[in-house]
């Protein structure tokens, strides 16, 4: 199953549909550099792209597509990121957006979607059953055909013409940090990880090795390497934006880690969350998802794969504020709600000042 749509990258974006994506960048960690072992750690910013991740580099792709095509708006899935960052390139380019949801996508990522006018309708089974998975593939690409809507799917297999977008984070990174030797890269669908080492193998100069990092609920890529293309059961993981029951890039993404000299390394959800709060304590508010990356090169570093010869970078796919459950986490104990008096915050400040 794939879409018709298949044009080249060269087509490039519509400047005038633009909301300001890529050129994101690369920031420097060195407070968390003891924990990798003393390689050099940076971060590749992508949470700051304008709706808050790396799919907003997808989504004007696509609205210049369906613009250059003639189409008459978008019709495609999500577990959040995609539809905040499609609504809003919609709603740049006039086209009207509607979108399959997984089942919990995070509330403020649908309603970044619906704010710019998008409709979004959660459905049974996405992203956690294959089966009902391919089904709901199957139907985008099929409704979308007869309406002469855009399929919007986040994967190579798919929407090749869109999924060039993401190439250029790669691009970027190497004029930014040309002696990086290591890239983490967060999978789902494999997508991003093929958009990465795409860049990378298209690009003059060294190519660092790749490495997957993927949650153990949904680990299909080091299936996948070892030629078990089977889907998961079910998805067991509950960072959002990874709930994928089977890879939806597999010759991409096995080639980014074999052909590059990289490897797979699967994390568990806590690891992922103590990598967020790690993050943010270095200033640095991303969701679980987009702290997947470090939570790989974290786990390196423990088995010796990542030391003081390396010059890391962790790929931060999407922004901490859109997902308030994982924020919750992260901070603890709510602050205070009821207001102090001027009168008391002497006392209310020392009491904070010991804290």
């Amino acid at each position: 199953m794939r879409s018709a749509l298949s044009e080249h990258p060269a087509g490039g974006v519509d400047p005038a549909l633009s909301l300001g994506e890529g050129s994101t960048p690369v920031v420097r960690l060195p407070a968390l550099e003891e924990h990798v072992g003393g390689a050099r750690l940076w971060c590749k910013a992508e949470h700051l792209n304008p709706t808050g991740s790396y799919k907003d580099r997808l989504a004007v792709r696509a609205v210049t597509v369906a613009r250059r095509h003639g189409l008459s708006g978008i019709l495609g899935t999500s577990s959040g990121n995609g539809a905040a960052a499609i609504a809003a390139y919609g709603a740049r380019a006039g086209l009207p957006v509607r979108i399959l949801t997984v089942p919990g996508a995070p509330a403020a990522k649908l309603l970044g979607a619906s704010a710019a006018g998008a409709r979004t309708l959660p459905v049974e089974g996405l992203g956690i059953t294959p089966a009902e998975t391919d089904r709901v593939f199957a139907k985008v690409l099929e409704v979308a055909d007869e309406l002469g809507l855009y399929p919007f799917i986040t994967a190579w297999s798919f929407a090749p013409d869109m999924m060039t977008g993401a190439c250029g984070i790669s691009t970027e990174l190497a004029h930014q940090r040309p002696d990086a030797s290591v890239v983490y890269v967060p999978v789902g669908g494999g997508g991003l990880l093929t958009s990465v080492w795409r860049g990378f193998r298209d690009a003059a100069g060294p190519r660092p090795r790749v490495v997957g990092v993927q949650p153990v609920g949904s680990a299909t890529l080091r299936r996948a390497c070892d030629g078990d293309l089977s889907p998961l059961p079910r998805v067991t993981t509950t960072v959002s934006g990874l709930q994928v029951a089977r890879l939806l890039d597999v010759e991409g993404a096995t080639e980014a880690v074999t052909a590059s000299g990289g490897h797979v390394v699967e994390i568990t959800d806590e690891q992922a969350f103590e990598a967020q709060a790690m993050l943010a304590r270095d200033g640095l508010l991303v969701e679980p998802a987009g702290a997947v990356a470090l939570a790989g090169a974290l786990a390196d570093a423990r088995a010796g794969r990542l030391g003081p010869d390396d010059e890391a970078v962790v790929i931060a796919s999407g922004a901490g504020w859109k997902d308030s459950t994982s924020l919750q986490r992260v901070a603890g104990e709510p602050p205070p709600t009821e207001p102090v008096a001027v009168a008391d915050l002497p006392a209310a400040l020392a009491r904070e000042l010991s804290a």
